[in-house]
């Protein structure tokens, strides 16, 4: 770690440091007649066996929720859905993420924070509370956060459907539509809300329809095993025979 390396995150410093370690596996040792890595799968086969299963290397408390559905570790608030419900709750802190659970259940994740009095937002987590009070969408801070990333599109479906149902029920569409975020893929759903501006289907069921119409298309379709349907074999390699169609005819005329 002299120098110590330049990384913009934990991953990119770990794959540093495998990449470093790979590296000397070619280097020897003064003295020795072998390399580093040679030596190692000597050494190996007199260790012990790892574990069946990965040991939890994190701390693990017991964790409230608070006024706005969120849990306190280390000063950082973490969001959980709106909609859990539930008063009582573990926290499992790994180096690089927090788990919060309901008995055996992970109901949020979220990439730990070691800056301190900060909340760690989720938006998806209170959409279900967005819905049933729309009124307060405007002013929610992790909208307001999402907001500031989210695409252009987003706002102009919002305007659109706020300009068709300007009292109430085009927030409650909206948010509809956020919530498929929950089930698809960012980039499905981003590119779905933009199909549905272009064929002015700008609704709940209008973004569904775009989102299956990509699946669809993206859906691979396995070739046909021929072996298994000889009737098939050979079509398309046979002359056309115009005459078969003078037969259709014949028996329209019939």
């Amino acid at each position: 770690m002299t120098p110590p390396p330049e990384v913009d995150s934990f991953a990119e410093l770990n794959s540093h440091l495998l990449r470093c370690c790979l590296e000397d596996d070619e280097r020897k040792v003064k003295g020795q007649k072998m390399r580093i890595g040679e030596a190692w799968q000597m050494e190996r086969e007199y260790l012990l066996p790892l574990p069946c299963r990965d040991i939890e290397c994190c701390r693990i408390l017991p964790v409230k929720l608070n006024g706005y559905s969120q849990v306190e570790f280390e000063t950082n608030r973490y969001s959980v859905p709106a909609d859990a419900g539930y008063r009582n709750l573990i926290l499992k802190a790994y180096p690089f993420r927090v788990e919060i659970l309901h008995m055996d259940k992970v109901i949020a994740t979220h990439p730990r924070c070691y800056e301190k009095h900060q909340d760690v937002i989720d938006p998806l987590h209170y959409l279900p509370l967005l819905e049933k009070r729309p009124g307060a969408f405007q002013h929610a801070k992790p909208i307001r956060r999402w907001r500031q990333k989210w695409p252009k599109a987003y706002e102009r479906l919002l305007k659109e459907l706020q300009s068709r149902w300007p009292d109430g029920r085009g927030i409650k569409e909206f948010v509809g539509i956020l919530k498929l975020h929950l089930d698809h893929p960012q980039e499905e759903v981003e590119e779905a809300v933009e199909m549905a501006l272009n064929y002015g289907c700008c609704h709940l069921d209008g973004v569904k329809l775009c989102l299956n119409q990509l699946k669809m298309e993206r859906k691979e379709i396995p070739p046909v095993e021929l072996d298994s349907h000889p009737q098939l074999v050979g079509v398309g390699d046979h002359p056309v025979d115009l005459g078969k169609y003078d037969l259709l005819l014949e028996g329209e005329e019939e």
